[in-house]
């Protein structure tokens, strides 16, 4: 059988962090895509047969349109998965993701408070983004860790599996930095 691949999609590289070690971090107006430009590619990959799209960017959340193109790639049977800082992540947020059928959001924690917000170049982005982990967690969307390590916040890394027994986050990803740029 023809096994096909997991497409993920930098839809945006606006953000609304400013993190030390992003790629994708722009300066002026975002480069993306029309909504019409990609919803037709949404429809050549569902025709494609890609099993899954993660949006991701820069920060998916911060694409206007984001909602409407994953609900059109959930329905046209794509399972939609999210990576996202997850600071933007609201109640009712949560709540289309549930609707949308969002298969998974991964949410970005590089460390605990004090180095995740030093990370994220942002005071108070540790706590924005465990407040996203909970909205979906209890809107009963599946939601796990996505950790960037580095030799600044590889000491955190046990203290974060605390944090996921604590809060209940099933899953975790571990990435080392790859240094560019």
């Amino acid at each position: 059988e023809d096994k096909k691949p997991v497409v993920v999609w930098n839809v945006t590289s606006r953000c609304n962090l400013a993190c030390t070690h992003c790629y994708a971090a722009t300066q002026g107006p975002a480069d993306e895509l029309r909504t019409d430009e990609a919803l037709a590619v949404i429809d050549d990959l569902a025709a494609f047969g890609a099993p899954v799209l993660l949006f991701s960017g820069g920060e998916p959340l911060a694409r206007p349109d984001i909602l409407q193109l994953a609900r059109h790639a959930a329905s046209r049977g794509l399972r939609v998965v999210f990576s996202t800082n997850g600071t933007l992540i609201d109640a009712r947020l949560a709540a289309e993701f549930k609707a949308i059928g969002l298969s998974y959001a991964g949410i970005s924690l590089d460390g605990m408070e004090e180095v995740h917000d030093r990370f994220r170049a942002c005071a108070g982005a540790f706590q924005r983004s465990l407040a996203g982990i909970r909205y979906c967690r209890d809107a009963g969307v599946k939601v796990g860790l996505r950790v960037t390590m580095t030799k600044d916040n590889v000491g955190d890394i046990p203290a974060i599996f605390d944090l996921m027994e604590a809060e209940r986050i099933p899953r975790i990803c571990l990435y080392h930095l790859v240094y560019c740029g």
